[in-house]
């Protein structure tokens, strides 16, 4: 038995290296729904949806009939028998009229409109995830620079190299070598910093998620934004945009609620059954009887009811035009800004990363040789690092437009959250 062990951990073994554990790379998708699985806010906006299809249940029902019961002396006294008696039962049913259909409308029209805030809520979050995601990319993309500024001055920073006869091919003076040590620490404030940053934007996206910091090893690297989205085709679907849908939905049922005021200016009428005992020549006998109870409308509730109701659904149908005219405005104005950005950035990569990058190689082996003095190598290493640290600053801020203005057109920002209207501009 003892003789296997040896046997099975190996196996053990093999197996761990054969089939190694993968971390999970993050993406803008798969950070999207793990954030919708686990939101609150559309939990919240799911239970309002519940209690909206309840009012259309309700909104359909009849009121309920009522049942009236009179005890009193009557026929004893009437008889000569004495005590008290059950002498009249009354059943009572209000009939509504078109009150109802009205109600009814309103009651859907309210639900629709949820249905779209949370459809809208869901665009928020998505958007809300994906600012937070590029900018743990960011952050992660600054660290990973720091620490390869860190890594150029420590070898800046290593002894005098000499060559095959024993010769110093650098000679460093003292002023040199203090330059170069205010580099390398310039490097290393420069690396805890940007971990600082990084391990902030860490927490706040673990939070967002609702996952572990273990479990965020990796994350996808930020990648500049290649294709600008069409404009005309985003003021398309727009139109379908889940805030103004749900806009829409609320002036319906203002509209619709006009009609329940002129409906419900009177109460419902009443219609009654109703038995009594009363005594006759012949003894105690039922007497049967049907009542209908109408309110008279002695003060004009019927045209202020209606009046209100009527501004009301007019303030809402401006609410609507000024939804309207915002999310195209904003719409316009993040894609100007987009364009901007991913022109302003396409051309720092070609005019001013590339060259830099150039000019820091070339710097590198002047000063070596001894060709260049410190002060070349110091603006050398500045300006690469410094631009590379705008280069992607420009990413970045493309990166959150581009999630703004997906926002403001009602497309979700990943297909895995896509409705059927929004999956048309992707």
């Amino acid at each position: 038995m003892f003789s296997r062990i040896p046997v099975l951990l190996l196996g053990v073994s093999l197996t761990l290296i054969t089939n190694p554990v993968l971390s999970q790379e993050w993406t803008l998708a798969s950070s999207v729904k793990q954030a919708l699985s686990v939101s609150p806010e559309l939990e919240k906006s799911q239970s309002q949806i519940g209690a909206r299809q309840e009012d259309v249940k309700l909104s359909g029902m009849w009121p309920d009939p009522s049942v009236e019961l009179r005890v009193d002396n009557k026929l004893g006294k009437d008889d000569g028998s004495g005590g008290y008696d059950l002498t009249d039962i009354t059943l009572s049913q209000p009939i509504p009229l078109s009150r109802l259909k009205y109600q009814k409308s309103v009651a859907e029209s309210r639900l629709q409109a949820a249905q779209a805030t949370k459809r809208y809520q869901s665009l928020q979050l998505q958007n809300r995830v994906a600012k937070v995601f590029h900018q743990l990319q960011f952050a992660s993309a600054k660290l990973k620079l720091s620490k390869k500024r860190l890594t150029l001055a420590n070898r800046l920073n290593r002894k005098p190299r000499k060559n095959d006869a024993g010769t110093v091919v650098r000679y460093l003076t003292p002023l040199e070598k203090i330059r170069l040590n205010i580099i390398l620490k310039e490097a290393q404030q420069a690396v805890i910093n940007a971990e600082g940053k990084y391990h902030e934007a860490l927490s706040e996206f673990t939070r967002l998620l609702v996952i572990e910091p273990q479990s965020t090893e990796a994350v996808a690297a930020l990648q500049p934004v290649k294709t600008l989205p069409d404009t005309g085709r985003l003021l398309a679907i727009q139109k379908n945009h889940p805030r103004l849908a749900s806009q829409q939905q609320t002036v319906m049922a203002a509209t619709h609620n006009i009609g329940v005021a002129r409906s419900s200016q009177l109460a419902d009428p009443t219609l009654s059954i109703s038995r009594s005992k009363d005594v006759f020549a012949a003894g105690r006998e039922d007497v049967y009887g049907v009542m209908l109870s109408v309110q008279i409308p002695l003060h004009s509730r019927k045209d202020t009811a209606v009046s209100k109701a009527g501004y009301q659904a007019h303030q809402q149908r401006i609410e609507l035009q000024r939804l309207q005219r915002d999310l195209q405005i904003n719409l316009k104005r993040s894609l100007a800004h987009l364009s901007h950005l991913v022109e302003q950035s396409n051309d720092y990569q070609q005019t001013v990363l590339k060259p830099a990058r150039q000019m820091l190689d070339l710097t590198q082996k002047g000063f070596a040789s001894g060709e260049l003095n410190m002060l070349s190598l110091v603006d050398a290493n500045n300006t690469y690092f410094d631009s590379r640290l705008r280069y992607l600053e420009l990413l970045y801020q493309s990166r959150a437009e581009l999630a703004d203005v997906k926002l403001y057109a009602g497309q979700a920002v990943s297909p895995l959250a896509a409705t059927p209207i929004e999956q048309g501009g992707q």
